[in-house]
């Protein structure tokens, strides 16, 4: 169920990404915590800086909570 509403908002924010103007893009993505908690990542210049800052949230995660393992994330352009 919380995996769904994960993807679910990955989905959304893809979508809203593609129909924003060009003007002032930054790279970000977004977390879920166990308890549904959301949690917004910085903003990243390029999607290199951003790819690595998910890539160790989800190894964090992983470790933390194993029985959530595998996470699916991506980072998403915004504007």
């Amino acid at each position: 169920m919380k995996l769904q509403v994960v993807l679910s908002m990955l989905v959304a924010g893809a979508v809203f990404a593609g129909t924003s103007s060009p003007a002032l893009a930054w790279w970000q993505f977004v977390a879920n915590s166990p308890s549904g908690q959301r949690q917004v990542s910085a903003r990243y210049a390029t999607q290199k800086e951003c790819e690595a800052a998910l890539k160790v949230t989800e190894s964090k995660l992983a470790k933390k909570y194993p029985e959530l393992y595998p996470l699916v994330g991506s980072c998403e352009e915004y504007r």
